[in-house]
């Protein structure tokens, strides 16, 4: 069994490369597509990339448990025109977020007057959470269901009962 500190170090070494960034938080730590990377902010910049996508980890040492709540960022920026001015935009998702993502442009280089790729990029949601599981599982740590998660569990659970209890209702009402 693996202490918190363990687990952190062996994601960042696993991450190392990706452009995946860990950051510990005073509950966990989060995994964040890292932005703030000069290499990775150009291309999401110079191609229109809108999408920031985080895995807060909440760690319970005590059990060797954690929770991961995806958190989908959307964003845009745009300057220009007469004056110079920033205009932004933003959404949030959160909870389980399942998405799948791919872009492929073509240009021709100016210089050379060759066709090739200007941007290859992929993204699945999954990448970043089975990371950190596949490290949790080696470390001896176990998955268990955020807040977020379980809240979205017992609305949905709730709302089929109201459903259910409309339908009878509305059958009864119905056959009378």
């Amino acid at each position: 069994m693996g202490t918190s500190a363990e687990l952190i170090t062996t994601l960042r070494a696993a991450a190392a490369g990706t452009p995946y960034a860990v950051r510990e938080t005073p509950q966990g730590f989060d995994l964040t597509i890292d932005v703030a990377d000069a290499r990775w902010l150009a291309v999401f910049r110079a191609h229109g990339l809108n999408k920031v996508f985080t895995h807060q980890v909440r760690l319970n040492e005590a059990d060797q448990s954690m929770t991961i709540t995806d958190v989908s960022n959307t964003f845009s920026w745009s300057g220009g025109g007469s004056s110079p001015r920033l205009q932004a935009a933003a959404s949030t998702q959160r909870g389980r977020v399942y998405e799948k993502s791919f872009r492929k442009e073509f240009g021709v280089d100016l210089k050379t007057g060759r066709v090739g790729k200007v941007v290859d990029y992929s993204f699945d949601a999954t990448a970043g959470r089975d990371l950190i599981r596949d490290v949790a599982k080696e470390q001896g740590w176990d998955e268990k269901m955020g807040g977020t998660q379980k809240g979205a569990v017992i609305f949905a659970g709730a709302t089929v009962a109201i459903l259910a209890v409309a339908g009878i209702v509305w059958l009864v009402t119905a056959l009378l």
